[in-house]
């Protein structure tokens, strides 16, 4: 049913003679985010955004489809070796029609754990788009760390002082526990994003500075350095 370009695309799907369920999908030639953060322990803040951005595009379109992703994690998000971002593994996606499709069960928790919105966890709830939401910010602040927020952590700026401040505000509510205090849309979560991108951000006795460069580098053709789109609009 979807088709974006930020979205690993399904060409066919059935049975095969002997039973088995296959599905065939686009091959993306690249790598995916959790081996850029194994091999790099982070990656730089333009990079993590750029990611994010496009993630809460996808995001946005599946969720308009009405489908919930329920297993955003780095390792689910690849980047092509001409620095595109493709959202793969749907498999445990959940389809809002307001019926019960028999496609999961009621009151079963799915996902992997750091990344589960606490909702997911809570038997009876009806888990929606925010869930995939909280799975976007532990992903955001991983990229921005090299950690996973676990119990009392530390915002990404309190950890590394090159990081925007700003993105702190980003964490805290796209991890809000509370969801109706979270973003409430992937686009919100995209517009505070773009304020990074566009507003330098500037400190009392310090140069003021924009999360990208006035000039970005030419992309490597290395997979997983050519996440930073083209200078006039890296995040669209």
């Amino acid at each position: 049913r979807m088709n974006h370009p930020a979205i690993v695309s399904v060409y066919d799907f059935g049975r095969t003679n002997d039973g088995q369920l296959y599905f065939v999908m686009e091959y993306v030639d690249g790598t995916d985010v959790q081996r850029m953060i194994a091999r790099e322990g982070r990656l730089p803040p333009e990079h993590a955004l750029a990611v994010t951005a496009h993630l809460c595009d996808a995001l946005g379109y599946a969720h308009k489809q009405g489908i919930v992703h329920r297993d955003i994690k780095p390792s689910n998000v690849l980047i092509d070796r001409e620095g595109r971002v493709k959202v793969a593994d749907f498999g445990l996606a959940k389809l809002n029609t307001g019926q019960n499709s028999g496609l999961t069960q009621t009151g079963m928790a799915m996902g992997t754990p750091d990344y589960v919105a606490p909702e997911t966890l809570m038997l009876g709830s009806d888990v929606d788009g925010r869930a995939d939401i909280y799975a976007v910010g532990v992903m955001l602040y991983q990229m921005l760390t090299g950690d996973i927020p676990r119990g009392m952590f530390k915002m990404p700026s309190q950890k590394f002082q090159s990081i925007d401040p700003r993105f702190d505000g980003i964490v805290r509510r796209a991890l809000e526990h509370d969801r109706d205090e979270r973003y409430q849309s992937s686009l919100e979560l995209r517009r505070d994003l773009d304020v990074i991108l566009t507003t330098p951000f500037a400190m009392e006795g310090k140069e003021s500075s924009a999360v990208l460069p006035k000039q970005a580098a030419p992309p490597s053709s290395a997979p997983g350095r050519t996440v930073v789109p083209s200078s006039r609009n890296p995040a669209s």
